[in-house]
């Protein structure tokens, strides 16, 4: 009888794996679409040279793929705090936000 491979025993703190699965799906799903949008922008940027698409481009990924991302690597990679991790998330969508902002309204 051959012996059993090895056992991948998956846990999830605050709920089930299943749920903690899906829910780092849907955020993988949601940093790819918003790159998608951001590459169609920057492609946008290199046809016309408009700064406005660059800036949008910039602003969708600080307001939708960095905090996902900072949301993962942080408590994955580092022991910081909470307060920390949610100062950098919010910081990364103002600054999303403000880039979104600036290229409607702004002469960039």
């Amino acid at each position: 009888m051959p012996a059993p491979g090895p056992v991948v025993q998956v846990s999830a703190t605050g709920g089930s794996a299943l749920l903690a699965a899906l829910a780092l799906l849907g955020l993988a799903v949601a940093a790819g679409l918003s790159l998608l949008i951001a590459y169609e922008a920057l492609k946008g940027y290199r046809g016309t040279r408009d700064r406005a698409m660059l800036f949008l481009a910039v602003g969708i990924v600080l307001l939708t793929a960095g905090p996902i991302a900072l949301r993962i690597a942080l408590p994955t990679l580092t022991d910081a705090p909470g307060s920390v991790r949610l100062l950098s998330t919010t910081v990364s969508e103002l600054l999303g936000l403000g880039c979104i902002l600036y290229a409607i309204y702004g002469r960039p």
